[in-house]
C-alpha cells in the first residue's frame, strides 16, 4: 500500500479490480456487479479509505451536499424546520451546509452565491423577500433544484415551495375568540401598514407569513360582519414595542375583549402586558398566540395557539428536493405543498365577561 491515506489504486489492487471500477463503485456512479460492489466497499472498509469528494465532484457533477438558507437559526421555528431537513438529507446519504442571514437579503444573497460556488447540489432557501429574487432564479437557470421554505418569492420565477396555511390557520383561530362571542378582537402583528390589503390584491401578492395571518384575520372580522377599529391593529417591531402597545390597548379601550398574536414573541408580550394590567386572563380579556413554544404551557393560564408542524414543513422541503436529486420529478412541473396548522384550545380563551 502507498504511504500515508490509502489510495483508489490501493483499494482497487486489494479488490482485485481495476482502478477504473473501484471508482465507479466508490464514486456511486455506473453499474458494477453486485459481487464487485462488495469487495470494493470491504476492501475501502478494511484499509480505511476515505473518498476524495472534490475529485469524485469532478467525475459524477455531484457533491451530495445540499445548500440551506435560512432568516434566523436562533428562531426555534426555523431551528425544528432545518431539523426536519436534515434527518431527511442524511437518510437519503447527503450533508448539509447552512447559512442564518438575520433577514438580510444581502446577506442572503452573498449565501446562495457562496452555496453555488461550492457546488450544492440543491437548495432550500427561506427567503428575506416575497418579491426580490432574481438571485434565486439564477440558481434555477443554473439547473440546480430549489425548493421555496415556509414564504413564496415572486422574483424565483415558478420553483417548488413548501409552506404553511397560515392565512387560514389565523381565520380559523380568530374565528374562535368569535364563536366564544367575542366581538371587539385586535391583533397584535409585524405586518407594515401597507401589508393590509383588500379583496383581490390580499390575494395576489406573495406575503410574508405575518402578512397572511393578518389577512385571515381581517378575512374572519369581515366574514363576521365586523368592521373592527384602527385602535384594534397593533404593529410592533420587538416584544418591548408591543408589550407597550398592548398595554395601552387595554387602558384606551376597555371594550377590546380579545387579543390575536401572529407570532410567539408577540403573544409572550401580549401576555406580559395583561399580567401588568388590571384586567386578566381569561376572565376579562382572552388571548390566543401562534406557534406552541415551551413557555405556553408553563405560565397560566396555559396559552391557546396555533401549532405549526415545523420539522413537518423541514421534512417535506426535504423530500421535495430529494425528488428533484433522484430525478423521479425531474421533469414535473413546480409543486406548491401547503401543510396544515392546528388550533389548540387551552386556558387562555373562554368568552367575554358579561
Amino acid at each position: 500500500m502507498s504511504a500515508g491515506r490509502p489510495t483508489i489504486i490501493d483499494v482497487a489492487r486489494d479488490a482485485g479490480v481495476s482502478p477504473a471500477t473501484a471508482g465507479r463503485v466508490l464514486g456511486g456512479y455506473g453499474t458494477p456487479a453486485p459481487e464487485l460492489v462488495r469487495r470494493v466497499r470491504d476492501s475501502a472498509r478494511r484499509l480505511g479509505y476515505r473518498a476524495n469528494d472534490v475529485a469524485r465532484s469532478i467525475v459524477t457533477g455531484l457533491t451530495r451536499v445540499i445548500g440551506v438558507v435560512v432568516s434566523d437559526i436562533e428562531n426555534p421555528f426555523f431551528a425544528r424546520a432545518v431539523s426536519g431537513i436534515s434527518d431527511r438529507a442524511r437518510a437519503a446519504g447527503y450533508e448539509m451546509l447552512l447559512v442564518s442571514t438575520g433577514l438580510d437579503l444581502a446577506r442572503e444573497r452573498s449565501a446562495v452565491e457562496a452555496l453555488m460556488a461550492k457546488r450544492v447540489d440543491g437548495m432550500i432557501v427561506a427567503s428575506a423577500s416575497v418579491s426580490e429574487g432574481a438571485h434565486l432564479r439564477r440558481v434555477r437557470e443554473a439547473g440546480v433544484p430549489l425548493v421555496l421554505l415556509d414564504r413564496r418569492n415572486d422574483g424565483a420565477g415558478a420553483v417548488d415551495a413548501v409552506l404553511l396555511d397560515n392565512r387560514a390557520a389565523a381565520h380559523r383561530a380568530v374565528n374562535h375568540l368569535l364563536d366564544k362571542g367575542h366581538r371587539a378582537v385586535a391583533v397584535v402583528t409585524s405586518a407594515v401598514a401597507d401589508e393590509r390589503p383588500t379583496g383581490r390584491r390580499r390575494k395576489a401578492l406573495a406575503q410574508f407569513p405575518s402578512s397572511l395571518r393578518f389577512a385571515g384575520y381581517l378575512d374572519a372580522l369581515e366574514e363576521a360582519g365586523i368592521a373592527g377599529a384602527p385602535e384594534w391593529v397593533l404593529r410592533c417591531d420587538d416584544a418591548d414595542a408591543a408589550a407597550e402597545r398592548v398595554r395601552d390597548l387595554l387602558t384606551a379601550r376597555p371594550d377590546v375583549t380579545a387579543i390575536f398574536a401572529t407570532t410567539n414573541v408577540m403573544a409572550g408580550a401580549a401576555f406580559r402586558a395583561i399580567m401588568d394590567s388590571d384586567r386578566r386572563c381569561p376572565e376579562d380579556v382572552s388571548l390566543l398566540g401562534f406557534d406552541d413554544h415551551e413557555w405556553s404551557t408553563l405560565v397560566r393560564p396555559q396559552l391557546s395557539v396555533v401549532a405549526q408542524p415545523a420539522y413537518d414543513l423541514g421534512a417535506a422541503a426535504g423530500t421535495v428536493l430529494l425528488g428533484r436529486l433522484s430525478g423521479r420529478e425531474s421533469a414535473s412541473a413546480p409543486s406548491e405543498t401547503i401543510l396544515q396548522s392546528s388550533l389548540i384550545v387551552r386556558g387562555s380563551v373562554a368568552p367575554p365577561p358579561a
